[in-house]
């Protein structure tokens, strides 16, 4: 009997510490709707987390083989059969007119609790057609009465994208949960209770007594902007003139990224400055950046599909961001002590030439059957030399300026690829990932030749005579040093 009475207590000890398991307790059913306007729909985010407890009154209702286990067929049947009813009981009106909501996306998926009891979290992503002569300001009213007698968290976020505002909202801007994924401590005891939000929008000026939406912070929320690249690929019909028009914007694309910060055109340009490259060295420098590109966007796709549960790949950009700053680092280095070997007359390990001798310009023929300057080139006792710096461009830096330049995938590239894949066009994102390499590496090419010019056109005059014409070299390799430091710096 006291044995009995033991294993009771233990129990039940046991149970009081599993029903909260879960942050909101093992009992709870939690949503999290996100309402975002776009000029011709409204995109609605739902997501279903369910405790312990719930999830096991469903066991027989997923668990149809009654093996004990949840396939992901099982539970993808589920989310396809409750999706209708889910979907029935989010309420969606603009100016007193109810729209329909539909579904363009589910998932689901199920993680242990408390005494390896499984969690479901069901995630939906739904959208409802605006009107196409819809303008001026409206009236958007939105409620969820899914569950509306459990207990638990429910939140409402109110989102907008460029070129619409909202304005006298009385949801917030900004979310608490992270979408059901962390929950605020201090919020636990009385969990947030937002079943109902409205608001206004509009694509032109908000009114001027209206109340721009906020944040929770009581900050005003910044619109998301569309990622205009990651697009190309969701065009609802792919024609020849469609693809060939993509094609056309991803390269654009593409320019212009080489064009946003970074991206190596420093680094280009500051490697080329004094070095007497040819068209063959930068087209080579073009090549490397697309195909170091266009395989890292495609490598880290593939670790996001099929290995981000090993290897995450927020984690992997700032490593490949290290790796490219020790590239750049090392050039940098090299081509400093080359430089400033090669200026001071000294002998480097690549065999440079370099000597000390003085002049007695007052007896130029003296000894000499020849002695024309020009710039720092001159020639005297037969032997024609220089002292500008040497041919530095060298296919080993070369091979590792544009490795360094394509290394980090553009995540506007990843996106798409992603896209391309989900909807089933791999070939045509592949191609428009593709181009947008050939697009960043044009561009980093014609920088690279804009200062190869420039660079000759000014050594080859008597301007390069001057101390400061000598030492642009020597500090242009010191800026590609300093600027793989910060790389790695910021990587770290």
């Amino acid at each position: 009997m006291k044995k009995t009475f033991v294993g009771l207590i233990i129990s039940l000890t046991f149970f009081a510490f599993s029903v909260f398991a879960h942050p909101l307790g093992n009992f709870s059913v939690n949503q999290f709707s996100r309402v975002e306007v776009e000029k011709s729909e409204i995109k609605v985010r739902s997501i279903l987390d369910l405790a312990e407890i719930p999830t096991f009154q469903l066991k027989s209702e997923i668990d149809t083989d009654k093996n004990g286990i949840y396939s992901q067929g099982e539970l993808d049947a589920y989310a396809e059969k409750i999706t209708p009813q889910h979907i029935s009981n989010l309420h969606l009106s603009v100016d007193g007119n109810e729209i329909p909501l539909a579904a363009s996306s589910k998932k689901i998926n199920i993680h242990d609790g408390e005494g390896s009891m499984p969690l479901i979290r069901v995630e939906w992503n739904l959208t409802a057609v605006l009107p196409p002569e819809i303008s001026g300001n409206h009236r958007v009213k939105f409620e969820n009465k899914n569950y509306a007698e459990r207990i638990g968290w429910n939140e409402i976020v109110v989102g907008r994208t460029s070129g619409v505002n909202v304005f006298d909202s009385t949801a917030k801007g900004s979310g608490l949960s992270d979408e059901l994924k962390t929950y605020p401590q201090e919020s636990l005891i009385i969990p947030l209770e937002e079943r109902r939000a409205e608001f206004s929008f509009t694509a032109n000026a908000i009114p001027a007594n209206a109340s721009v939406l906020q944040n929770r912070d009581g900050h005003t929320t910044a619109a998301v902007q569309k990622d205009k690249f990651a697009e190309l690929v969701n065009i609802q019909e792919i024609t020849p003139s469609v693809i060939l028009f993509g094609l056309f914007l991803a390269f654009g694309f593409g320019a212009m990224h080489a064009m946003s910060p970074g991206h190596g055109k420093t680094v280009v340009g500051a490697y080329l400055v004094g070095s007497r490259g040819t068209i063959k060295h930068a087209v080579f420098l073009g090549l490397t950046v697309t195909i170091t590109h266009t395989l890292g966007v495609f490598a880290l796709g593939l670790i996001t599909l099929f290995a981000s549960n090993y290897i995450l790949p927020e984690k992997m950009m700032p490593f490949l961001g290290f790796v490219s700053g020790l590239l750049v680092f090392f050039i940098g280095v090299s081509l400093f002590k080359d430089r400033l070997f090669s200026i001071l007359g000294w002998k480097t390990a690549s065999g440079h030439h370099g000597h000390d001798h003085a002049h007695d310009h007052e007896n130029l023929n003296e000894g000499h059957d020849d002695h024309a300057h020009d710039g720092l080139t001159h020639t005297h006792g037969g032997s024609t030399h220089t002292h500008l710096p040497p041919q530095n461009v060298t296919w080993k830096n070369l091979l590792a300026l544009g490795i360094s330049g394509g290394l980090l995938p553009c995540p506007s590239a990843l996106v798409l690829m992603l896209s391309a894949i989900s909807i089933g066009r791999i070939g045509y994102g592949l191609l428009l990932t593709l181009v947008f390499s050939f697009g960043l590496a044009a561009t980093l090419t014609a920088v690279g030749l804009i200062f190869l010019y420039v660079g000759k056109a000014f050594g080859g005059s008597r301007l390069s005579a001057h101390p400061v014409a000598k030492a642009v070299p020597v500090f242009s390799a010191f800026v590609i040093a300093f600027v793989g430091a910060m790389i790695c710096y910021s990587s770290l």
